[in-house]
């Protein structure tokens, strides 16, 4: 896994999400058991109402160039989808048990949900007012190949019909730690709408995009092998203040800044 790939994965799941599909706010990130297979070779899964479920699965790539171990090549990212007829809903006014409202729980309308959620796929990765879906395609250098398959199952009595959709596409490579980022590409605008939504994995990114020559530490640390709150306490120098027993510098000679 590269950081481009999860940056693709996290996109386009929040594409996916604001993008307004038949799921709402049901896609799902690399979740395994929203599919599964039972022992009698069938197929069933966890969920209580449609869903699309975002991989990234595998990346090829054959001429690194410059960019090295850095490079990303093409890389799959999958779309599951699935309704389930333990996910219907009882009709107050009809009594019709219904995938949706307005979607009767039928073979033909398990069949069109799929057939709706693989057209919207399309749509919202492609709409330009969506910015999740812009930070999707600026990732991407070229579109390889989409490839959807279906699958159906009634095992234990239970109706599933799931589909998938593989899209293949050509990615960047990753960027250097410490590379400093365009506010308008890609990166830039990704992790600003990380911090801007509060993305538990923001600070993943943060961390491996660091520069890596800066350490772990604040420069103070680093030079009284020690954390801040255990130097004042020791006394060793007054943070924002006055230096008591020591006068901190690093390697060039260049006053620390410690406040």
């Amino acid at each position: 896994m590269s950081l481009t790939m999860m940056a693709l994965r996290i996109a386009a799941i929040k594409a996916l999400k604001a993008g307004g599909t038949l799921v709402g706010d049901n896609v799902l990130d690399s979740q395994i058991s929203a599919f599964d297979h039972t022992a009698k070779g069938g197929l069933q899964t966890d969920q209580q109402r449609p869903f699309i479920a975002v991989y990234t699965d595998a990346a090829k790539a054959d001429d690194l160039g410059q960019a090295g171990l850095r490079g990303n090549g093409v890389v799959d990212i999958l779309f599951n989808t699935g309704v389930a007829m333990t996910m219907t809903q009882t009709n107050r006014d009809t009594g019709a048990s219904e995938i949706m409202e307005g979607f009767p729980a039928t073979d033909a309308h398990f069949e069109a949900v799929l057939d709706v959620l693989e057209w919207q796929l399309g749509r919202v990765l492609s709409d330009p007012d969506n910015p999740w879906a812009d930070v999707f395609r600026g990732f991407v250098l070229s579109y390889a190949g989409k490839h959807h398959v279906r699958s159906s199952s009634a095992a234990d009595q239970v109706r599933l019909a799931a589909g998938q959709t593989r899209l293949r596409v050509e990615v960047f490579a990753d960027p250097r730690p410490g590379q400093p980022m365009d506010p308008e590409g890609p990166w830039g605008r990704f992790l600003a709408l990380m911090e801007a939504e509060a993305v538990p994995q923001l600070v993943l990114f943060q961390m491996a995009l660091a520069d890596a020559s800066e350490g772990a530490y604040p420069a103070a640390e680093q030079l009284l092998a020690m954390p801040v709150a255990d130097a004042e306490a020791l006394q060793l120098y007054t943070f924002g203040g006055v230096a008591r027993d020591v006068t901190l510098s690093d390697p060039s000679g260049a006053a620390v800044p410690v406040s």
